[in-house]
C-alpha cells in the first residue's frame, strides 16, 4: 500500500471513530459496454450534525479478476438555509499511483415542496503527478500538473419505495487550455446518467441499477465516441 492511501485510510479512521449521526455503506459494480471494461467501488460515509465525510475505494477488473484502483477522501460541510436551500462546500482527494487530485466544490441544492431536489455544482480539479511521471497536455508538451473545471447537475425524485435520478456532467480546461480531455478535439468531456433505486420504509438496504452515456476511449471502434456504461449496487444504511 502507498503512503498516500496510508494518509486517506489513516484519515477516514480517524473521523469515524468519533460520534456518527447516521452513515452508510455502498457497493457498485459497472460495466462499459463497448470497451468491455469492468469497475467497481466500496465507498462508506458518515455525518455529524452538518459534518459529512467518506472514503472510497475502487478496483478495476470483474469481481474474478480485481485490481486495485484509486482510493478518495472527502469532507464536507451543510449550510441550510431553509427546508429548501442548501449549499454544501467539500473536498474530494483522489490518490492514484501516478498523481493525486484535489476537487474543491460547492453545490446549490433546492427541494421543491412536490419532493423534486435540484442540484448544480461547480468542481475545480487540481491534478499533481509524482515524481517522474507526467501527461501529454492539448499542447503536445508534457505537464507534471493540471487543472480542469467540472460542472455538475442534477434532477432526483422519490415516489413512494422508488428513486429516481439524472445527472450530467461537463468537464473542460477552462482557464490553462492544457488538459487534454475527451477522445475526439480534447478540449471537453461530457457525459450523463440515469438511475432507478428502490427502499420500502423501514428497510436499511437499498439496490439500485444505473444507465449511462459515457466517453469511448482507445480500446473502442475508432467510429465509436460514446458507448453504454451499465451499473448496479446497493447502499445500507445504518
Amino acid at each position: 500500500m502507498t503512503s498516500k492511501k496510508q494518509i486517506a485510510l489513516a484519515i477516514a479512521t480517524t473521523l469515524f471513530a468519533g460520534s456518527i449521526s447516521a452513515a452508510s455503506l455502498d457497493f457498485r459494480e459497472e460495466y462499459k459496454h463497448d470497451s468491455e471494461q469492468w469497475a467497481g467501488r466500496i465507498k462508506i460515509g458518515g455525518s455529524t450534525g452538518n459534518h459529512y465525510y467518506g472514503v472510497e475505494m475502487k478496483h478495476t477488473g470483474n469481481l474474478s479478476e480485481l485490481q486495485r484502483g484509486d482510493s478518495e477522501f472527502e469532507y464536507g460541510y451543510h449550510f441550510k438555509f431553509d427546508n429548501n436551500w442548501r449549499v454544501t462546500t467539500s473536498m474530494p482527494i483522489t490518490f492514484g499511483d501516478e498523481a493525486v487530485t484535489y476537487k474543491p466544490q460547492v453545490r446549490v441544492q433546492y427541494k421543491f415542496d412536490s419532493g423534486i431536489t435540484t442540484k448544480l455544482r461547480y468542481r475545480h480539479e487540481f491534478r499533481n503527478y509524482a515524481s517522474g511521471k507526467t501527461s501529454t497536455g492539448l499542447d503536445g508538451k508534457q505537464h507534471d500538473s493540471l487543472n480542469a473545471s467540472k460542472i455538475t447537475g442534477n434532477i432526483d425524485y422519490n415516489w413512494n419505495a422508488w428513486q429516481f435520478g439524472f445527472e450530467a456532467n461537463y468537464k473542460e480546461d477552462f482557464f490553462s487550455d492544457e488538459w487534454k480531455l475527451g477522445n475526439r478535439d480534447g478540449k471537453y468531456e461530457w457525459d450523463y446518467n440515469f438511475k432507478l433505486g428502490y427502499k420500502e420504509k423501514g428497510w436499511d438496504w437499498r439496490p439500485y441499477v444505473e444507465f449511462g452515456n459515457v466517453q469511448c476511449n482507445s480500446s473502442c471502434d475508432d467510429k465509436t465516441s460514446r458507448q453504454l456504461r451499465s451499473r448496479v449496487g446497493v447502499t445500507y444504511s445504518f
